[in-house]
């Protein structure tokens, strides 16, 4: 038995809009979306709820000697100027996320016969940007446009209403429109950012 078998997405759509889930299990519940975009409704729902903790508190004011207080506690001497106490990260403290070639996850794209791999997900926004990979001759399924879509090609050729493009290539469509015809040439990879509410047929 999987652990996919063992997860629920009512338990883990909650921790995933409080950002307490792992790689694997964040790439779970956004697999789960693109089966079902009905299940969107539901995280965006829970990801609303989070954004609201902060006003649900009372206000607190601060102390206008805080800082005094603080630093004599700390048995210091406050700066002069607060710039003192600003320094510039170095490289390594920056924060970067990188996730290799080797980790990625692929899960199949409904019963299209392709792949695809989530790179990153903003739930806020509600885009997200995923590699696709297909073998030749596969179609991709019709879908209209909540927001702007970007396509870029990786690898092999997509035939897209008519036009076919190669790799290098950049596709850019406007929200509303309907991409009806979409297929794979010849096995092909494909790097798309869209919006988590587009309206797949």
């Amino acid at each position: 038995m999987t652990n996919d078998q063992h997860r629920c997405f009512c338990d883990l759509a909650p921790l995933y809009a409080l950002d307490l889930l792992d790689l694997e299990e964040r790439l779970w519940v956004e697999a789960q979306i693109v089966d079902c975009p009905d299940l969107a409704e539901e995280l965006a729902s829970y990801a609303v709820a989070v954004e609201l903790f902060p006003y649900s508190a009372e206000p607190v004011p601060m102390a206008a000697d805080l800082k005094e207080r603080l630093f004599d506690r700390l048995g210091l001497e406050p700066p002069d100027i607060v710039e003192d106490l600003v320094t510039t990260p170095t490289p390594a403290e920056q924060q970067v996320f990188a996730l290799r070639s080797q980790e990625l996850q692929w899960f199949p794209l409904y019963s299209t016969g392709m792949e695809f791999a989530v790179l990153h997900s903003d739930p806020i926004e509600r885009m997200r940007s995923v590699v696709v990979r297909s073998g030749a001759g596969l179609s991709y399924p019709r879908h209209r446009h909540d927001r702007p879509e970007e396509i870029y090609m990786l690898e092999g050729k997509l035939a897209i209403e008519g036009e076919t493009y190669s790799a290098g290539d950049y596709i850019r469509s406007t929200p509303g429109s309907v991409h009806t015809s979409m297929f794979t040439v010849t096995a092909c990879m494909f790097l798309v950012r869209a919006s988590m509410d587009d309206e797949y047929f």
